[in-house]
């Protein structure tokens, strides 16, 4: 087979200060700002409120969140993968933040930090193996820097459950509070489940009827027939909203996206019948999260505004994600209730290496290197405090790092170690998600008689320089350059297809350096074992400190299209921000007396202000109060 030509790669500028080698030093960093500044939250009403940014914020009147999935800045806004519409389109009719960070890895405890503040814990970065409600306690000292996280049972990094208690409040308990209508939205919620035990039994799209009483394990991916998975949908893990079932998980509060009587576009016929706030959570294929879709990716096209075609193919990514947003945002444009003033905003739990050996990738990243320092700022945190942007996050209670007397590091962390290589024989190490360098691996391969080239599916980037043996191979051989690119899926994940349906493989023999022609025909080839000095991913001393930066996109009235931003803004900021824009401080006072809940109430944390909203009539926005604002969204 001939090498297959690339697609067409652009290699993005640094932006906002994103390099790989200060993120340990910038840790370092904001430990020290930390130092010198008060850790109370109870003592920062006065210190943050300078940084709350109310004279700025719009009179915003709804809000629609959209969630996607597992894909760094550089895969996303660079033009690596073919996703012109969120790449390009969005970006000009609004803000893009170049700079917006996850808080950890893996999925679902980006979406605890998004919906209650909670900081990252071991069931989560785990997208929750049993679903029962976690054991422990909230931290109610107001001189603890972890003030008002719960703290699960037991030591750090020990299963302990995933549902939170009713103590931990989330946005939704405090938009109830203020009066303020919202709904979630879930792609697929409701479908039947052929493949795997159910993945919605609760009200609220949970996977087991009360996990309370009654724990199940995780029902896990996608299939066939129901590509919506609960680690996606924040509303099934906090007792706060399960346990007001008629309350909250209700057909008013939580429904099928597509539903024709009861979703998105029905919804959005009318200001009435729009909720104030609209979370949005694609299913596993067009939240960009499988690179081989199980079911329809909407490559066919609509039969109506809620029923899709069949597919024409299978392929995911954030060419299926494109496929998704191409057809919602426009109705959320076109609706009354977006042209009284709303927002649209579009972000990513989590960013992983712009690599096909993430399986989020369909190329490789031509701007960054393969190695663990790729894999280090894909896991870094990144927020402004005080008005300093810094490469950090707190790392809560139950997501400790420590270090021996070598400074390795001992604990994943936030981070979870994604994408890194750490030596398993170290004493005291908990890899978290993290791996050792690889063992020996044959592949399944193929190559004519004096080709240089390798036709490997399962060959990646960070096999580059790795010893190459087997019938054709020639004596000495190393895997030299490497190609992934895309491919089309012609077929369904679980029906003769994976993951790496989706890109093709092959690489260059090399010795001595040099390419090299295969001695005979090649049908399998062995790829040696990597130690702790060849493996590119094997990092001992650098923390995995949050989720790494996504990127989000931002489109409003109140926003100049085409600006970019590169403020560090992460999870904790986005809440933050909709508690402001939504004045649920009257009601739900939070931590800090402003209506602010878990890490979001971080004194001096920047949430998004006039530097995103940019394009707010003077009249409109200074020296306007969040008081006016209310009363203004609600006439």
């Amino acid at each position: 087979m001939t090498k297959t030509t690339k697609y067409m790669r652009v290699t993005r500028k640094a932006v906002g200060g994103r390099k790989l080698a200060t993120i340990g030093m910038a840790f370092v960093s904001l430990l020290l700002l930390l130092a010198g500044v008060s850790t109370s939250l109870a003592s920062s009403a006065s210190s943050a409120s300078s940084f709350k940014d109310s004279s700025s914020l719009p009179p915003i009147k709804h809000v629609w969140f959209i969630i996607l999935e597992n894909k760094s800045y550089d895969a996303t806004f660079t033009g690596l993968n073919n996703n012109t519409y969120l790449w390009k389109t969005l970006p000009s009719q609004g803000s893009l933040l170049t700079n917006y960070y996850g808080t950890g890895h893996y999925s679902l405890d980006n979406y605890i930090a998004l919906a209650a503040g909670q900081a990252p814990e071991v069931d989560n970065q785990e997208d929750c193996p049993t679903y029962k409600t976690m054991s422990g306690s909230m931290i109610t000292s107001k001189s603890s820097p972890n003030y008002g996280q719960f703290q699960a049972g037991g030591a750090p990094y020990t299963n302990q459950g995933c549902v939170y208690p009713k103590s931990v409040p989330t946005l939704f308990n405090q938009l109830d509070a203020a009066g303020v209508s919202w709904k979630g939205y879930a792609q697929d919620l409701g479908n039947t489940d052929t493949a795997s035990a159910p993945h919605d039994v609760n009200a609220c799209g949970g996977p087991g009827a009360n996990p309370d009483t009654t724990p199940v394990a995780n029902p896990g991916s996608a299939n066939a027939t129901d590509q919506y998975v609960p680690k996606h949908f924040p509303f099934p893990w906090f007792d706060s909203l399960l346990d007001n079932g008629t309350t909250d998980c209700n057909a008013a509060h939580i429904a099928n996206a597509f539903d024709p009587n009861n979703g998105l576009y029905h919804d959005l016929q009318s200001v009435a019948t729009t909720p104030e706030f609209s979370w949005i959570t694609p299913n596993n294929c067009s939240d960009a999260h499988d690179a081989v879709c199980h079911g329809n990716n909407l490559s066919g096209g609509w039969a109506n505004a809620t029923t899709p075609n069949p597919p024409v193919n299978y392929t995911g990514g954030l060419y299926a994600s494109d496929l998704f947003l191409e057809h919602v945002i426009p109705e959320i444009e076109a609706s009354p209730a977006f042209k009284q003033g709303g927002l649209i905003d579009v972000a990513f739990d989590e960013g992983f290496p712009a690599f096909t050996f993430t399986g989020n990738s369909f190329n490789n990243s031509t701007a960054d290197p393969a190695t663990a320092a790729s894999s280090i700022a894909a896991d870094s945190a990144g927020e402004n405090l005080y008005g300093k942007n810094v490469n950090a996050e707190p790392t809560g209670p139950n997501t400790p790092l420590l270090t021996n007397a070598s400074g390795d590091q001992l604990y994943p962390g936030p981070g979870d170690n994604a994408y890194v290589d750490r030596d398993p024989s170290t004493p005291g190490i908990i890899l978290g998600g993290g791996g050792a360098p690889p063992a020996a691996r044959t592949d399944a391969a193929s190559a004519d008689s004096g080709s240089t080239y390798v036709n490997d599916q399962a060959i990646v980037a960070t096999d580059v320089g790795r010893s190459v043996t087997g019938v054709g191979i020639p004596t000495g051989a190393t895997v030299g350059i490497v190609d992934d690119t895309p491919d089309v899926a012609t077929k369904a994940n679980g029906a003769g297809c994976s993951n790496t349906c989706a890109t093709h493989g092959i690489f260059e023999l090399f010795v001595n350096g040099l390419p090299a022609a295969a001695t005979g025909p090649v049908t399998s080839i062995t790829l040696g074992a990597e130690t702790t000095a060849t493996d590119p991913l094997f990092d001992a001393t650098d923390a995995t400190t949050g989720g790494g930066d996504v990127g989000s996109v931002l489109i409003s009235p109140y926003i100049t299209p085409g600006s970019t931003d590169s403020t560090f803004y992460n999870h904790y900021s986005w809440l933050r921000t909709m508690e402001d824009l939504f004045n649920v401080a009257k009601a739900s006072p939070g931590l800090d007396g402003q209506g602010h809940i878990g890490f979001a109430a971080q004194p001096g944390l920047k949430a998004f202000g006039a530097d995103v909203f940019n394009n707010c009539p003077e009249h409109v926005c200074t020296g306007s109060s969040l008081d006016d604002h209310a009363v203004t969204r609600r006439r």
